[in-house]
C-alpha cells in the first residue's frame, strides 16, 4: 500500500474489487431482518454503497464513509440513480423510497470527523480486517467518537480459517477483545460467511458485536 491509502483504495476501485459482489453480505441481511440495525446507521469503509443503500431503501438514515474519493463517488452515483428509479408518485410498487435518506463522505475510518455522529448503528463488512494490530485500537477509539452510548458495531470480517494470501488479516475473537477494550463490551463474536467475488467464495468469517459504553 502506498503512503496515500486514498491512493490506494482509488486503484483498487478502478475495476470490481473482490469485496464489492453488488450484493449485501448475508450476515447483514439477516440483521436487517431481524431489526438489529436501528436509528441512524453509519457504513464505515462503505466502498460503492451496497450495505448503505440496501439499509437505506428500508427507511433508515444512513451515512457511508470511505478514504477513497472514486469508491465515494460511485456510491453517489447508484444513490442517484436509485432515487431517478423510484416512482414520483410514491406508489407502494416502488421498492426504493424517492426520498432516500442517504449521505456518503469521503473520510478516513482512523480518524472518523466529529461531525459524522451520533450514530446508533455501524456497519464495518471488511473494514477492521485491514487494519495491523497496532492500528486496531485507534479504529475502534474512531467509532466510539461517533457512536451513541448503548450504539453497537456489526463488524464483518475474515476469520482464522480464511486464507491468509488474498490480502486482508485473519482475525480472532481474541483480536477483536484486544482491539475494542475500554469504552466497549464485546457482546458477542459468532461465525459468519463473508461473500467475496472468487467465483462464489464463501470465506469463513466472524461477526463481532460491540457494544459502546
Amino acid at each position: 500500500m502506498t503512503d496515500d491509502p486514498g491512493e490506494w483504495w482509488n486503484e483498487a476501485y478502478e475495476n470490481d474489487p473482490p469485496w464489492d459482489v453488488g450484493r449485501p453480505q448475508p450476515a447483514f441481511v439477516r440483521l436487517v431482518e431481524d431489526g438489529a440495525v436501528d436509528g441512524r446507521v453509519l457504513d464505515v469503509g462503505c466502498g460503492t454503497g451496497t450495505h448503505a443503500l440496501y439499509v437505506a431503501e428500508r427507511g433508515r438514515p444512513v451515512t457511508g464513509v470511505d478514504v477513497s474519493e472514486r469508491a465515494i463517488e460511485r456510491a453517489r452515483q447508484k444513490a442517484r440513480e436509485a432515487r431517478a428509479s423510484a416512482r414520483p408518485d410514491g406508489s407502494e410498487t416502488s421498492e426504493t423510497p424517492r426520498d432516500l435518506d442517504v449521505t456518503f463522505r469521503v473520510a478516513d475510518a482512523l480518524d472518523l470527523p466529529a461531525d459524522l455522529g451520533p450514530f446508533e448503528t455501524v456497519l464495518d463488512s471488511g473494514t477492521f480486517h485491514v487494519f495491523e494490530e497496532e492500528e486496531r485500537a485507534a479504529y475502534a477509539d474512531s467509532l466510539a467518537a461517533v457512536l451513541s452510548p448503548g450504539g453497537r458495531a456489526f463488524v464483518l470480517a475474515f476469520g482464522e480459517d480464511a486464507p491468509d494470501d488474498w490480502g486482508p488479516n485473519t482475525l480472532s475473537a481474541d483480536d477483536v477483545t484486544d482491539a475494542f477494550g475500554d469504552g466497549w463490551r464485546v457482546r458477542a463474536v459468532r461465525e459468519e460467511p463473508f461473500v467475496a467475488n472468487h467465483g462464489d467464495d464463501r470465506v469463513p468469517a466472524i461477526l463481532a458485536v460491540v457494544e459502546r459504553r
